[in-house]
């Protein structure tokens, strides 16, 4: 057979056709793209899978292998039969359902007290959605069933949820109550069992390492109705505890069997209260492996911190529903110097009973605050936190959490008991001179830490006339900016415009971006000694009075950089250095990009132009790729915020690629 003889564009056209392809199967095969976003509670067993602020729950109830809760890699171990009998159980347990006899099947599920009288003997019940609080002592182990007819019994209630548009919700015809008892028939019905530990024992070494973990089993079988930890050894399945949060997910078709265990160790003092609770809905308690919690900066007491973008969604009527709720989500913070707190960092009730700091958890009366904002990169809702009251040069652990699941909370809800994520860190400067503001009326996109003066601008009380001090100056000098806008032809035909890619509007925007970052500038401790940060006023007195040793030491050879204009005044000399007076400091330097986004957005006859060689590095930075470094300074800057835009926008810059390609193996 001859094959066709193509032509030099079909030859060069076939090539870049196969080369496109390959590209896109290149990245279909490494991508895992994620978002950072939040919605509505979706159905019991279906939830949207481009949310990851709730679970994925697939069809056959296990959990989606990119969701932020894996399925437990559980270990079966030596099942054996305990006989042992524990009255002491039944008494603990009647005590803990005492007030509770009536809410009955239409609340939590069937009567409490027939629960307990079907239960085996030593062994509590636990009803569907309904949390137990337990304490347990080193060596004990406690045991727990949940009953057929409360695994096959009513769901619980989800609650409104979080704003959300109508065609991301997870309801589906897949989720009807037909389909639903189709599956129960055909895998049993999927259940969660899940564990908080609230309190820990306490070390008897010096070394500060958290207490070993309580130890979760369980069993559907009736011959095996006390799991656990034995002095015989073990029995049942027992999952692992990590962080003071375990899992247990399967299909059950019968009784389920529980079993905690406490290890038995001479190394720490007291007991554990933990929290149990089972679901026929989804988990009550989640842990999420993200962290979706971002650092923007701090002082040497305080910290602001920021959720990504709640919604991807262009529809105003979500857009404004979240601008306009009470902020839904919390945080904790704590003293990295305490490692024993690693061992509850998983569990809500833990991080609340022990977390050093906390903003906006319902019940915890504190200055810190969880607020919604639009301020950052793309202009989307999300919330920030203010925390303050924390220690100078110390580094802390950050938790994003929700109280209940966003909108309801407690007993006989859908994930009722409160969802934790994986903690990130962040740290506070060692120097006064640095002070955060953000929230400010005219450079609404400045948050970061300014140089100030503690005794001029008091922590406490000052910092208000701080902020005003800086974004006055900068309405000031953007007002000249607009006269002179003023003067130019904005709104005239396309033809008659300076450019037909850039307007007005957008000469308007870059100056307004660039002139805030650059009369209000991000301050450093002057102890970093990060490469690119620039010194600042370094000939100047501290404000608490004293002086470098360079300055009173000739032979120190910072002499030249003692009589350079950059190194021994600020960039704003005019309110810096003669206002607020601020002493030492190091700046990170504006991103350079402003500057070319003003020359690229403005009318030439404006005049403005970047500087060149030298002299840009000393006035301008240039962006790391590591989105762990702010190596320059832009308005809506977060640590680790570029590497998240990188990665939502890796599909694009594919297609750029394969776009580039193509045309390359056309016409070259």
């Amino acid at each position: 057979m001859q094959f066709p003889k193509l032509s030099q564009l079909q030859s060069r056209f076939a090539v870049s056709f196969g080369a496109t392809l390959l590209l896109i199967l290149v990245y279909l095969s490494i991508s895992r793209p994620s978002f950072a976003y939040a919605s509505e509670i979706g159905s019991t067993t279906s939830v949207d899978h481009d949310q990851p602020f709730w679970p994925v729950i697939l069809e056959d109830g296990s959990f989606n292998e990119e969701d932020n809760i894996p399925k437990e890699d559980v270990q079966a171990v030596v099942l054996e039969q305990d006989d042992t009998s524990d009255e002491e159980r039944d008494e603990i347990q009647a005590s803990t359902f005492e007030g509770c006899e009536e809410r009955h099947h239409g609340d939590w599920g069937t009567d409490l007290n027939e629960l307990r009288k079907r239960a085996p003997a030593g062994v509590s019940s636990l009803a569907n959605n309904a949390p137990q609080n337990m304490n347990i002592e080193l060596g004990e182990t406690e045991n727990w069933v949940f009953l057929k007819d409360e695994i096959e019994g009513p769901h619980g209630e989800q609650g409104i949820g979080l704003p959300s548009d109508a065609s991301t919700t997870g309801n589906s015809d897949d989720n009807t109550p037909s389909r639903r008892e189709l599956e129960k028939r055909q895998f049993g019905t999927p259940i969660w069992i899940t564990i908080n530990v609230c309190l820990q024992p306490t070390s008897n070494t010096s070394r500060g390492e958290p207490p070993p973990q309580l130890q979760l089993f369980y069993s559907d079988s009736t011959d095996i109705q006390k799991p656990g930890s034995t002095s015989e050894g073990t029995k049942g399945i027992r999952v692992e505890v990590e962080g003071g949060y375990g899992l247990v997910h399967l299909n059950a078709t019968d009784d389920v069997y529980i079993g905690v265990s406490a290890p038995n160790t001479t190394d720490f003092t007291g007991s554990w209260n933990y929290e149990i609770a089972a679901s026929n809905d989804v988990p009550y308690h989640f842990w999420s492996n993200s962290t979706d919690l971002l650092f923007v900066d701090g002082d040497n007491h305080a910290a602001l911190l920021v959720t990504p973008d709640l919604t991807d969604s262009s529809n105003s009527t979500i857009y404004d529903e979240w601008m306009a709720m009470q902020a839904p989500y919390g945080m904790f913070a704590h003293d990295q110097k305490d490692q024993s707190f690693l061992g509850v960092s998983r569990s809500y009730c833990g991080l609340r009973k022990n977390a050093n700091i906390a903003a906006n958890i319902p019940g915890i009366t504190n200055n810190n605050v969880g607020t919604m904002t639009n301020r950052g990169l793309g202009g989307a809702p999300k919330e920030q936190f203010y925390i303050s009251a924390l220690n100078a040069s110390s580094d802390y652990w950050g938790f994003l959490a929700m109280t209940g699941n966003s909108t309801a909370t407690g007993a006989g809800v859908i994930g009722g008991g409160g969802r934790v994520w994986s903690n990130m860190t962040f740290s506070t400067k060692a120097s006064d001179n640095c002070a955060l503001m953000y929230n400010l009326s005219f450079c609404s996109e400045v948050a970061y830490a300014v140089p100030s003066n503690p005794d001029k601008y008091s922590p406490l009380d000052g910092l208000a006339d701080l902020a005003a001090v800086y974004d006055s100056y900068a309405a000031q000098m953007y007002q000249y900016f607009n006269y002179s806008l003023q003067q130019i032809p904005c709104n005239t035909t396309a033809s008659a415009q300076y450019s037909l890619a850039r307007n007005c509007d957008d000469c308007a925007r870059a100056y307004k971006q660039w002139l805030c970052a650059v009369t209000i500038p991000r301050c450093e401790d002057w102890s970093n000694d990060a490469p690119y940060l620039a010194r600042r006023n370094m000939a100047q007195s501290f404000p608490n009075g004293s002086t470098a040793s360079w300055i009173s030491n000739p032979d120190s050879g910072q002499q030249a950089l003692l009589n350079s204009v950059q190194s021994n005044s600020s960039r704003n000399g005019e309110i810096i250095d003669d206002v607020i007076q601020p002493g030492p400091y190091k700046e990170v330097l504006p991103c350079i990009d402003l500057c070319f986004d003003l020359v690229q957005s403005c009318p030439a006859a404006l005049g403005f132009g970047c500087p060149q060689g030298k002299y840009q590095n000393i006035s301008y930075g240039v962006r790391d790729p590591d989105p762990g470094i702010l190596s320059c300074s832009y308005l809506g800057a977060a640590y680790y915020l570029s590497d998240g835009t990188r990665e939502s926008g890796l599909p694009g810059r594919m297609m750029w690629a394969s776009m580039i390609i193509t045309v390359a193996l056309l016409f070259f």
